[in-house]
């Protein structure tokens, strides 16, 4: 098995595909797994046909795609692609297309991987921030324990994302929640399950007690809230201002921090309506 992988997941995107791509040759990242669901109209599939062009002739990163034939919904896209990425590494950073990677950022990922491997508590490392936490003059880059996840560029191991597997079937409603903010929002809302893989795996975290490292500042820029995304809306509300550090605090003991946490939770709650 393959030590730590990178996922791209995409769709119709190709112009915010690209500014991924460009970062992530300024990285020197060489090779990436892409997965890409089935189009579901002509437009579709004549973006699609530029993105496999696009990953097909790039000479600095070498692809293995996943083009699914029919279009199964992002929820369940996802899904897909995260159990193969579990099987054959074992760890993975996971990436859509809307989320420009920030210098440093696979630095932090791949050294909170092994930090916080053996750390039963720690369930994925997340790289954004949100702007009311994010510390953007801050010199040093740290690792803050959080109890909110967030997908838009992260990370975890193989066998914690195959334990939490075991027990998807476990979590097939969110109705009887009661401790989660994050939960009991998006309960509210009347979503496509197909566009939602999160709320399972949220739930999960929180009832066995797991958290998430993230970084106090932002090291993912988001492009994705132009409009254009299946599921977000138009803001620049997630907007952060980034001056790079080069130094890196990673603390092997880690605990939550509360009081970032309840602003975390509060911001991703009022905000839920941009991107659900």
């Amino acid at each position: 098995m393959n030590s730590t992988g990178i996922a791209i997941f995409t769709y119709n995107r190709p112009s915010h595909l690209r500014r991924v791509l460009i970062a992530l040759e300024d990285y020197k990242i060489n090779k990436i797994v892409v997965f890409i669901d089935g189009p579901k109209n002509l437009t579709d599939k004549v973006c699609q046909e530029e993105i496999l062009f696009m990953l097909k002739t790039n000479k600095k990163i070498k692809s293995k795609i996943y083009l699914n034939k029919n279009n199964i919904g992002l929820a369940k896209s996802i899904m897909n692609g995260l159990k193969i990425m579990s099987k054959n590494y074992e760890s993975f950073i996971v990436l859509e297309d809307d989320c420009v990677p920030r210098k440093y950022f696979f630095k932090f990922m791949n050294k909170c991987l092994k930090v916080y491997e053996f750390n039963n508590s720690v369930d994925s490392i997340c790289g954004y921030q949100f702007p009311e936490i994010h510390q953007a003059s801050n010199k040093t880059i740290k690792a803050v324990g959080l109890r909110n996840f967030s997908s838009w560029g992260w990370a975890t191991w193989a066998n914690k994302w195959k334990n939490y597997l075991k027990q998807e079937l476990n979590y097939k409603s969110i109705n009887l929640h009661k401790n989660s903010k994050i939960l009991k929002a998006i309960n509210k809302k009347n979503v496509d399950k197909k566009k939602i893989w999160t709320s399972k795996y949220i739930q999960y975290c929180d009832l066995n007690k797991k958290f998430f490292v993230f970084p106090n500042k932002s090291l993912i820029k988001n492009i994705g809230f132009d409009g254009s995304g299946v599921n977000s809306k138009s803001t620049l509300l997630f907007n952060t201002k980034y001056f790079p550090s080069k130094n890196m605090m990673i603390k092997k003991e880690m605990k939550i921090n509360e009081k970032l946490s309840l602003i975390q939770e509060n911001i991703l709650s009022k905000r839920l309506h941009l991107f659900y």
